[in-house]
């Protein structure tokens, strides 16, 4: 089991991530991971980041790829992967409608189809293949120069079609918003099923999760309730947390003592995530603390030495 930061967000600069990643790696965990409301243009941030800090993987939830033609996002994915030494992971998901829309004045219209286009275009293109590809959708004419090795393609993915293309197509599958017992009972069946059917290795399950270690609990949870309200104002996430049976995002918040949010982090391994992407949500610094505290003595162990059935 690998345990990673997702990190960044509002008002951080380039030298606060700096720092958030050097402690990452000094806590002896695997992957540092930027968040989509972090200012900067988040794959040149980790060029830069990732240039400072060696060993850890580096990943961007999610990779940006509405306004953006797969050539150019490729040789940008392979510029970074050079500066870097090859330890960049992408995650290609849809944007959420109030990103792509909003702030571009365009309407998009079917990004299922758009993400499965860009994951298909872009692998040929990280590969290194020459296109000359009208499609449907977009053209896409060339080649991408960079000599670096080919990173990882995750797929930010929870309905079962998307599920379904990612064990076909995807490296892993990044989740959010998605409970222990989904995870078990309907993502991780049918991202394995489809690998197999494709006769391709399981790919990597990462579960990301919100968590706090903290006696402040009931402030924890409003602070939570607040900056996790988004999600639960959309069908597709709304629909993820029926089947698990809760009401809210902030009800997934795992948060109370070290015990209890090793437990909650136990649960995921549990439900057979090969990694853990930990996004820290506390009300004050102690609390930050004592959380990261938690994170690094889980750091390279599995923090599950007992796994127990999930029942469905």
């Amino acid at each position: 089991m690998r345990l990673g930061v997702i990190g960044g967000g509002p008002g951080r600069t380039l030298n606060d991530l700096v720092e958030e990643a050097q402690r990452v790696r000094e806590d002896g965990l695997s992957s540092y991971w930027l968040s989509r409301d972090t200012g900067t243009d988040l794959l040149t941030a980790v060029a830069l980041i990732g240039r400072s800090v060696p060993s850890l993987e580096f990943g961007v939830s999610i990779t940006p790829t509405f306004l953006r033609h797969p050539m150019t996002l490729a040789t940008q994915i392979l510029t970074v992967q050079e500066a870097i030494g090859g330890r960049l992971m992408i995650n290609i998901g849809p944007p959420l409608p109030h990103n792509r829309e909003t702030f571009s004045g365009y309407i998009f219209e079917q990004p299922v189809i758009h993400t499965r286009r860009v994951v298909t275009v872009l692998r040929r293109l990280l590969n290194g293949e020459e296109m000359d590809d009208l499609g449907r959708t977009m053209a896409v004419r060339g080649r991408v120069e960079v000599k670096a090795p080919p990173p990882p393609i995750l797929m930010s993915a929870f309905k079962q079609a998307m599920l379904r293309f990612a064990g076909e197509e995807a490296d892993g599958v990044v989740t959010w918003m998605v409970g222990h017992k989904t995870l078990a009972n309907f993502v991780i069946p049918q991202v394995k099923q489809a690998a197999s059917s494709a006769l391709r290795p399981a790919p990597r399950i990462l579960a990301a999760v919100a968590a706090c270690v903290t006696d402040a609990k009931e402030r924890a949870i409003e602070a939570a309730r607040q900056r996790l309200a988004v999600f639960g104002s959309m069908a597709s996430y709304r629909s993820l947390l029926q089947r698990e049976g809760v009401l809210w995002p902030h009800d997934l918040f795992i948060v109370g003592s070290e015990e209890q949010v090793r437990t909650g982090l136990r649960r995921f391994v549990d439900s057979g995530a090969s990694d853990l992407l930990v996004a820290e949500l506390c009300p004050d610094e102690d609390s930050a603390i004592r959380t990261r505290n938690l994170l690094k003595s889980l750091g390279g162990m599995d923090p599950s030495p007992n796994p127990e059935r999930v029942s469905p």
